[in-house]
């Protein structure tokens, strides 16, 4: 496996970079294809929120991100390598609810979903909101029923969780001024290789598209957290775990370079990347959730325009910076987490807050930074 993930990665990295290089030369030739405005300013027309499981902070600082050249363009915008996941929980399933629905899992407002395994089938409670017995809007509420297309794109299994929650029987009626109906993810598909993954979500963008639709993808990236469990959390040159981030760079290359070289979508795709969890502790796992090897995580931001720049500084008002052995600063703001993601996908958008959400829901992560 180890070999191929090589091949794999060396030959498509260059594809890439190259691909990426010579249609950035030509950024500016052709006009974008100008849409009405919503209600509140739109930094972005589509947006993808890209889940990388089992991706460590420390595996996009020195020396490593020298290598992946992928993840260097989308630091190329706000970012931190010192976000956090959940503070009570440091596992795939939860932290990837959180994502979605902008809460945290223990608590009163939590979402409260902690299997890690496949669910059950609705009916014998496999769905976010019987967790409460009340409905859990997310994301994909609130963009499907502004009108914009809504996906998911996932490597494991148990994200027909989300299918599960937001298909036509389970999903609320529409919170807009139009029915757009209960199904709130337009297009739910499964991949089991990274580069698949990415041509999905690709061909997702292009079709939302050219239906002049805005649109909201969620992606998960599996590779780094299978190699974790299977040759531990190692960093370190040739290391399986550090191969599984290149496959994965990889596949994000192919999708910056599609953006790149398409007009229609250049200067219109805003990409947030974060992760569930790190690992390393145990060594094959992630479980202990007060270890900073497990609970710091990058959260990164990119547009394209958006300057490079340590995100805590953006959001000094709303966030406090924790130390690296600290999960939050005791009697401060909370720091960025991975929860986040899905109002910050809105706030892109030019949308409001997820409905019930408790993390970033005044919108306020990104600051000053957009119009």
């Amino acid at each position: 496996m180890k070999v191929r993930w090589k091949h794999f990665s060396s030959l498509l990295c260059a594809f890439c970079a190259l691909t990426i290089s010579a249609c950035d030369q030509g950024s500016n030739a052709t006009p974008l294809v100008q849409r009405p405005a919503s209600t509140r300013a739109a930094a972005a027309q589509h947006v993808l929120v890209i889940s990388v499981d089992g991706l460590r902070g420390d595996a996009l600082g020195a020396p490593w991100i020298e290598q992946l050249p992928a993840f260097s363009q989308l630091l190329v915008g706000p970012h931190t390598l010192q976000a956090r996941c959940d503070p009570d929980i440091s596992v795939t399933l939860p932290n990837h609810v959180g994502m979605a629905t902008g809460r945290l899992f223990i608590g009163e407002d939590g979402h409260g979903w902690l299997p890690n395994i496949d669910p059950p089938i609705a009916s014998k409670g496999g769905t976010l909101h019987a967790t409460h017995d009340r409905y859990t809007a997310s994301m994909f509420d609130v963009a499907h029923d502004a009108g914009a297309r809504t996906g998911l794109f996932s490597m494991k299994s148990k994200f027909i969780l989300f299918e599960q929650s937001y298909n036509d029987q389970a999903g609320a009626p529409s919170l807009g001024l139009r029915d757009a109906g209960r199904d709130k993810i337009d297009a739910f598909e499964s991949a089991l290789e990274s580069e698949d993954l990415a041509r999905k979500a690709i061909r997702f963008l292009h079709q939302a598209e050219a239906s002049q639709n805005s649109s909201l993808a969620f992606l998960h990236f599996a590779d780094p957290d299978i190699a974790g469990h299977g040759d531990v959390w190692e960093l370190s040159p040739n290391s399986f775990y550090l191969e599984a981030i290149h496959v994965v760079d990889c596949a994000l290359g192919e999708i910056l370079a599609a953006i790149a070289c398409d007009p229609s979508l250049r200067g219109r795709v805003a990409i947030i990347l974060t992760s569930d969890h790190g690992g390393g502790n145990p060594p094959y796992s992630h479980t202990v959730h007060t270890d900073p090897l497990n609970f710091t995580i990058p959260f990164v931001v990119w547009n394209g325009t958006l300057p490079s720049i340590e995100l805590y500084t953006v959001a000094s008002t709303a966030r406090s910076t924790p130390s690296a052995s600290e999960r939050a600063t005791p009697n401060a703001a909370p720091p960025i987490r991975n929860a986040d993601a899905g109002n910050t996908a809105l706030t892109l958008l030019g949308l409001p807050a997820i409905p019930g959400s408790t993390v970033n829901a005044r919108q306020d992560l990104l600051g000053e930074l957009l119009p």
